[in-house]
């Protein structure tokens, strides 16, 4: 499947594809996630593609979806851009990349090949600390 990047995606767009998976999963539209939850339509349309005008609405609209779909707390904060990674918290950029829908196959395999190298030169230069 060939994904390409909206131009028009928002800060919370992550959080927007979490919610899609899950109403997936759970196999419940997104009528019975407004009924369930009260938050508009409108409301999780515009996590995909719009900034938060105020930032304490959409962090209470957040919590409320997620808990709704099982989502845990943290872990929605941080899709929606609300809330930094925890410091402690290790991200494999390999599988950030693999898992991401904004790069196509191409772009996917381009950005691999990148890491690759740079971490071809970052053995060279330890192997070289350590022989001298």
């Amino acid at each position: 499947m060939l994904v390409t990047r909206d131009s028009r995606q928002g800060p919370a767009y992550p959080f927007w594809l979490a919610i899609q998976r899950k109403l997936l999963e759970l196999d419940m539209s997104q009528a019975e996630l407004v009924r369930r939850s009260k938050v508009t339509a409108t409301v999780i349309d515009s996590l995909r593609t719009s900034p938060a005008r105020n930032a304490s609405t959409r962090q209470r609209n957040v919590l409320t979806l997620a808990a709704e779909l099982g989502i845990p707390r943290d872990e929605a904060l941080q899709l929606a851009g609300l809330a930094e990674p925890k410091p402690d918290t290790v991200v494999s950029v390999r599988d950030a990349i693999h898992r991401s829908p904004n790069y196509n196959a191409d772009e996917k395999k381009a950005l691999i090949g990148l890491l690759d190298v740079l971490d071809a030169s970052k053995r060279s230069a330890e192997q070289g600390n350590q022989s001298a």
